[in-house]
């Protein structure tokens, strides 16, 4: 087997068709086609359907893919490492928002002092979409706040923080030991926009009690619910990476509410499935906090 059918087989994929993944090779049609036959023949098994649209995978092509997607990624960043020693090149991550808003940020001024040489991309958006870059290539790994199951991904668990329900120190509730759920539901919410698992986090948290809460407002990032309800406007479900200040300084106090503990959401690492961190990815890695269960709790008002 050799490496330039690899790259055939995983470009021809990648861009959805034999032409478009010779252009990205720099070669001709045919000899991608060329490739692509003789690998089929060295390993037994047809591994595209060929079509007029292009090219879809086949049961064995799935299975195929995501060890040679690795295979070349490896390959790659031996190469980097043998011309850097890892301390050069490029870093592309993916971070669901809150993240890059409350988690990442110090982690990236830490690796961009011990790594000056290195250019790091950081997108983010919604979990899915972080898993989308990923499988089109456009990242290395990604941190996701909502886990996304493919068959060409893996997750593996960071840590888990609380997802406590908070009002402003002035709002009526905050003066009040545990609540019952109904009058949290009757109170109403400041939610986020139906894509964020904050969101589902907060409809499942009601669905559960066979309830759904009040909506006063909807928005499309967790900052803005944050600063809404610091005005003393309703509740919100907000993640602890995003209150942890706010709550230490009773700004913020986290409800209890009676037999219903705060949900909690796991932050995740998302890889290509068979993929090796890089000694870069490793390193920022590192540099991140891990935030375990507590903090929230801590502050929460005691009755």
């Amino acid at each position: 087997m050799e490496l330039a059918q690899v790259e055939a087989f995983v470009e021809s994929v990648r861009r959805g068709s034999i032409t478009r993944g010779a252009a990205a090779l720099g070669v001709t049609q045919p000899t991608v086609s060329a490739r692509l036959h003789s690998l089929e023949r060295e390993l037994g098994a047809q591994l595209l359907a060929r079509g007029r649209r292009g090219v879809t995978l086949t049961p064995a092509g799935r299975r195929f893919l995501p060890r040679a997607s690795a295979a070349l990624d490896g390959l790659r960043r031996g190469a980097d490492d043998a011309k850097g020693g890892g301390a050069r090149g490029l870093l592309a991550i993916g971070l669901a928002s809150d993240l890059a808003l409350y988690l990442a940020p110090a982690a990236l001024a830490r690796f961009a002092r011990r790594h000056p040489e290195t250019e790091v991309s950081v997108r983010s958006g919604h979990s899915r979409f972080v898993a989308d870059l990923l499988r089109s290539e456009e990242i290395e790994v990604g941190l996701i706040s909502q886990l996304v199951v493919l068959p060409d991904l893996a997750a593996r668990p960071l840590f888990v923080e609380p997802v406590p329900f908070v009002v402003s120190r002035s709002h009526r509730l905050a003066r009040r030991g545990p609540i019952r759920i109904d009058l949290l539901a009757a109170e109403g919410l400041v939610v986020r926009d139906p894509g964020a698992f904050l969101r589902t986090l907060a409809s499942g948290f009601f669905a559960a009690a066979g309830t759904a809460p009040r909506i006063l407002m909807e928005l499309d990032n967790t900052e803005a619910c944050k600063r809404v309800v610091l005005a003393g406007i309703g509740a919100a479900l907000l993640p602890e990476m995003a209150i942890r200040a706010e709550l230490a300084r009773g700004e913020l106090v986290a409800l209890r509410v009676e037999g219903h503990p705060a949900p909690k959401r796991t932050i995740h690492l998302l890889q290509r499935q068979g993929a090796e961190l890089s000694p870069l990815a490793a390193s920022l890695l590192r540099m991140l906090p891990r935030r375990g269960s507590g903090a929230a709790a801590a502050a929460t008002m005691n009755a």
